[in-house]
Formats: structure tokens, C-alpha cells, sequence
């Protein structure tokens, strides 16, 4: 199966050299370039040097090793990684080496083709194998050391992918007072793991148990060893949740980020990006609306039109937001910082229209085209009840690994002002978990169509 596999990638990239003179030979009948292109038998050199060197980057970077826990977007990027520094070398090389420069148009063609049908054919390898492993082939065995909740979760996430072919086929914990969980025979002892495998043989051995079992964890793999088995360890992170799991290594020495999000990296440019096309917008549209409400609160009471107040943002960093305002001016020169509650006297009659929807956080654009906010993302808390929260609610300051929103997830399911707090927090991480590109489009969507119907604004 993995020489097929490797036959295909070479196949592939010999293609890709083709399609990309066909596509060059295109460019100039089209007269795009006004350069000849020479004949192919020029580049078959360097297509040669690219197919040896591709097929030593694939197994280096191990693209021929086993995969069945691992997902097609991550072989998509590892795939394409490789392409590039094959092309990257190939085009240098031959740069260096015949002292003239390829063509440009060329080479780029031979790239472009190259890592969509390197996806394409990765993509098709995988939904092949896939086939056959539904109906029974190419399958793996394993066993689940440990009955608790990791052990059932491993179980359970086994049978929902059936993807990567791997089968549980029984549970091993003398902690587990049934003889059978989920289906399959429970055996024990955990020490006698090497005679239960000896006896009913598996391909791999999946140790799953729970933080408070740790110190067995070293004594089982070392029953391990002594068979043929291939060991895979299972962490306990659930008990440890924080946000999502991220592992990087230095050295010899894997690295758990119990805080990461899907944020971070490129797609904190794309969430940027969506923020200041979009606030940037907003307040060209609304700038008439907005100028109008600024008039009516002058109009109607004592003070300034904007009210600023100190907030925290990603990190845990304070800023000044700025919303239309809304009560009497110094309202909390008596009550300190609270929460307004339904028919708080401090609110003003336009105050309270303002409120109900959600139209006094339209100058909150300004903050996010400042970059201090995000147009979603859990709303923004001032420091002193921040300190207060992050002692009565647990994880209560991983909101702070994001940036504060003027929407959110907990927002647009009705959880603001005087709700749960705890849920609240439920739905922030939630968000942040969990965030994509597409799931900011339809917190907008949402906060749109429920802004002007909110119980819980006052």
C-alpha cells in the first residue's frame, strides 16, 4: 500500500511538470508573456533532480509513516510543505548549477499544478482507504488500558471516526467492577497486561488511564515492551481542561499548551482583517444614525455624549471603551461599579431605549478599528469586578486569551447582564474553543436579528 502510495506521488509530480509547460505554452499563445518558451526537453533535468528530491523530502518529513490518527488537513499542509521545498531547491538548484535563470512562468505553473493535484491525490488516497477499511480491510485491533472517563472517551471517539481503521476490541482495568463496558469484555489485571495481549492479540495498545492512576502508567509500559505491540499513551487532559491542546517539542521533550486557541496564528490576521473591513463599514453607514443619537443625548441631559469606562481586553489588558451615555451623569459616584438592573433609577429615559437596542455600543466600532476589540468575542469586564469574578468562577480569566468582543456567543444566547455568570463563561469558552472564520459570520448574523429583542438589556 505505501509503495502504491509512493508511485503515486512521483506520478503526480511528473504530471505537474507537464501541466505546467502545457499551462506556460497556454500563457504565450495568449500572449501574456512575451518571452519563448524553450522546449520541454530543457527542464527534464530538473524534473528529474525534483522527482529524486521530492521522494527523499516525503520520507524524511514522514509521509509514508502511519497516519491513522492523524487528519487529512494536517497531511494536506505536510504534503504541500514538501512540494514547496522540492520546487524551492529544484528552481535554485538549477539557478546555481546552469548558471540561467528557468522561466519564471514556468516554474510558477509547475507549482501551482503541483500542490493542487499533491492535496488532490492525498485527499483521494485517503477516502480510498477509507473505503476499504469500511468494508472491513486494512483494519488494526487495538486494546484500552483503563475503563474511567478517558478510556470511554478514547473508546467512543474510536468508533465515531471510523477513518483511521482501528478497532477496539477489549478494555484492560482491575479498577472496573463489570466484566463488559461499551460492549467489549473488561480483563484484569492491569500488571498482567503482556499475558492478556500474549493471549488475545492486538495491534496496538492504547494506555488511557486517569491522572489520579499516573504512578501505574510507567509499570504498564514497561509490561508493554516486552511485546510486539505499537504503544500509544493517552494523556489525561480532560481532568486538566483549559481551552484546546496544543503540542510543540523541544528538543526530546514534548510540550503540552493547555491554553492554546484557533485564534492564534494566521487566523488572527483573517479575524483582523474581518474586524476592520467590517467596523470600518459599519461606521461609515451608521455615521448619520450615530450623530443623531450623539445630538439626542446632549439634547436630553446633563453631561457628555460618550461615556468611557476602563474595560480589560486580551491579556488581561485595560482600555478605555467608549459607548453613548446612558444614565445621569456621574451615576456610580455613589453605588460604585455595578451591574445596571431593570429599572435602575440612574438610567435616563433615552438612556434606556439606547439600551434595549444595544445601539449605545456603536461607538465601540472606534475601539475595534483601534484594534483594542474584536467585533465578537466575550464582552469586555471592568478590572474590579474582574478580580472579584476570578476568585468565584472557575477558568473565569481564560476569556482573557482572546480578544474582548462587542458580540459574542454568550451575548446572542441571551446570557448578559444580571444572568449566570457561570454560564456565561460556559458560552465564552465555548466560543473560544471552537472559534472559526464561519462561526464570527453567524454570531453576527444573530446579534443583527436579536439586537433590538433582548430580555436581559436594561
Amino acid at each position: 500500500m505505501l509503495f502504491l502510495l509512493a508511485c503515486g506521488d512521483l506520478l503526480v509530480a511528473a504530471t505537474a511538470w507537464g501541466l505546467g509547460y502545457a499551462l506556460r505554452s497556454l500563457w504565450g499563445k495568449l500572449n501574456l508573456t512575451p518571452h519563448p518558451l524553450p522546449p520541454f526537453v530543457d527542464f527534464v533535468p530538473m524534473m528529474v533532480f525534483s522527482l529524486i528530491l521530492t521522494a527523499l523530502i516525503l520520507v524524511r518529513l514522514d509521509l509514508y509513516g502511519p497516519k491513522r490518527t492523524k487528519g487529512l488537513p494536517r497531511e494536506t499542509v505536510d504534503i504541500c510543505r514538501a512540494v514547496l521545498f522540492a520546487w524551492t531547491v529544484s528552481y535554485f538548484a538549477d539557478m546555481l548549477l546552469l548558471r540561467e535563470t528557468p522561466s519564471r512562468l514556468m516554474m510558477f505553473s509547475v507549482l501551482g499544478a503541483w500542490l493542487v493535484l499533491a492535496a488532490a491525490y492525498r485527499a483521494m488516497a485517503r477516502a480510498t482507504l477509507r473505503s476499504f477499511r469500511r468494508r472491513g480491510w486494512n483494519l488494526r485491533h487495538a486494546a484500552i488500558v483503563g475503563t474511567g472517563r478517558l478510556g470511554q472517551t478514547l473508546y467512543h471517539a474510536l468508533r465515531r471516526n471510523t477513518w483511521t481503521g482501528i478497532m477496539p476490541q477489549y478494555f484492560v482495568d482491575d479498577k472496573c467492577p463489570h466484566d463488559e463496558l461499551c460492549g467489549l469484555e473488561v480483563h484484569r489485571p492491569i500488571e498482567g497486561i503482556a499475558d492478556i495481549v500474549a493471549v488475545k492479540p492486538v495491534d496496538i495498545v492504547f494506555v488511557a488511564l486517569s491522572a489520579n492512576q499516573h504512578d501505574r502508567t510507567a509499570s504498564v509500559l514497561n509490561k508493554l515492551v516486552e511485546t510486539n505491540v505499537d504503544i500509544h499513551v493517552v494523556p489525561d487532559l480532560l481532568s486538566l481542561s483549559l481551552l484546546g491542546h496544543d503540542v510543540s517539542q523541544l528538543e526530546n521533550m514534548p510540550i503540552i499548551s493547555m491554553t492554546h486557541s484557533p485564534q492564534h496564528g494566521w487566523n488572527s490576521v483573517i479575524k483582523r482583517t474581518l474586524d476592520l473591513v467590517l467596523s470600518l463599514a459599519a461606521l461609515i453607514v451608521l455615521a448619520v444614525p450615530m450623530a443623531i443619537i450623539a445630538l439626542l443625548v446632549k439634547l436630553t441631559s446633563k453631561g457628555s455624549v460618550f461615556y468611557r469606562q476602563v474595560r480589560t481586553s486580551l491579556g488581561g489588558k485595560p482600555f478605555s471603551i467608549i459607548k453613548f451615555r446612558t444614565m445621569v451623569q456621574d451615576a456610580e459616584k455613589w453605588s460604585g461599579a455595578v451591574w445596571a438592573q431593570k429599572g435602575d433609577p440612574r438610567v435616563t429615559r433615552l438612556g434606556r431605549f439606547l439600551r434595549r437596542t444595544n445601539l449605545d455600543e456603536l461607538p465601540q466600532l472606534l475601539n475595534i478599528l483601534m484594534g483594542q476589540m474584536s467585533l465578537v468575542g466575550p464582552r469586555p469586564e471592568r478590572p474590579e469586578l474582574v478580580d472579584r469574578f476570578r476568585r468565584q468562577v472557575p477558568r473565569y480569566m481564560l476569556r482573557s486569551q482572546v480578544k474582548s468582543g462587542l458580540t459574542g456567543w454568550a451575548q446572542v444566547h441571551g446570557w448578559r447582564g444580571r444572568t449566570s455568570l457561570r454560564k456565561r463563561i460556559q458560552y465564552d469558552l465555548y466560543y473560544i474553543t471552537n472559534w472559526t472564520f464561519g462561526l464570527d459570520i453567524r454570531i453576527i448574523f444573530m446579534t443583527l436579528v436579536r439586537s433590538f429583542r433582548d430580555p436581559n438589556a436594561y
